[in-house]
């Protein structure tokens, strides 16, 4: 009989088998947590606007640079950014959740966290189906499941709307800019990919196999887009008349703030480059 009541031993107090919350990140590591986090030190912008946007903006200890909307986000305690952590402030907290990003130097500093103990979730969410599942994953985390479930619902049904209104619209080629010097832009598997394809438009670079490929102007010259974006003001493009872009007076600027984070705030983002990009359609008829 001894080897059935350690085998009940082990049932009874193997923490996995009783834990109310088992989550896999966006790593694919497994966090297990035996209650909803209370106490969160969140390492990354975006989780730090996905707490406030399902009402656990509460449970967050203190938070990183560039941590700036909403506005009570930046009354949060600082402790670093993308490459470097306060590890002596963070432990001091005495946190039961941090939520990090997949890469950055502070990544080393992560891992010894976790070595310490910290449970870890990795939070990287790429596409529109990835936004709105961390935001129903957030809320079982959080113990805030009805307003993280709200939340995702009213932004799965946004994004239905806008596809609905320009997803079937004339296509246009568009060149996205996220930075000038290199110039960088994204590739198809990015949710500012799918708001383009949303607002009816083509990703030239959406088949580059790096998320966030640097690209040549000469690159750029051969694809001839009907449309580039821009998340500044950059007039730069003007000094090429023989682009499609610079005819049809369609270099648009759009606001990182609310295009370049995974989180809601992105509709409204959204939203503004579509009527922008049909504005461009009108012009060309």
């Amino acid at each position: 009989m001894k080897p059935l009541v350690t085998g009940l031993v082990t049932l009874v107090f193997t923490p996995w088998l009783w834990a109310d919350i088992q989550l896999v990140d966006d790593v694919g590591d497994t966090l297990v947590l035996d209650r909803p986090a209370q106490r969160i030190v969140s390492l990354v912008p975006h989780a730090t606007e996905l707490l406030f946007n399902i009402d656990a903006g509460d449970l967050i200890l203190a938070t990183v640079a560039y941590a700036d909307y909403p506005p009570a986000a930046q009354e949060l305690p600082r402790v670093g950014d993308y490459n470097a952590l306060n590890t002596e402030a963070i432990v001091s907290l005495e946190p039961d959740l941090l939520i990090a990003f997949t890469s950055g130097g502070n990544r080393d500093q992560i891992s010894r966290l976790r070595a310490l103990g910290y449970p870890v979730f990795i939070s990287d969410p790429q596409t529109f189906a990835d936004i709105e599942r961390t935001l129903r994953q957030f809320g079982q985390l959080t113990g805030r499941e009805e307003s993280a479930n709200q939340v995702a619902d009213r932004f799965s049904g946004d994004i239905e709307h806008l596809t609905r209104k320009y997803g079937e619209k004339a296509a246009l080629q568009v060149f996205y800019q996220v930075w000038h010097d290199p110039l960088i832009t994204l590739n198809g598997a990015t949710f500012i990919s799918q708001i383009i394809e949303m607002c009816g438009g083509v990703n030239v670079f959406a088949d580059l196999p790096m998320l966030s490929p640097q690209v040549s102007l000469e690159a750029v010259i051969d694809k001839n887009p009907e449309v580039i974006v821009t998340s500044g003001d950059d007039t730069s493009w003007q000094q090429w008349p023989q682009l499609q872009a610079v005819a049809n007076q369609a270099l648009l600027e759009t606001d990182p703030d609310t295009m370049h984070r995974p989180v809601p705030a992105l509709v409204s983002g959204a939203t503004n480059l579509c009527e922008a990009m049909d504005q461009v359609r009108e012009r060309m008829d």
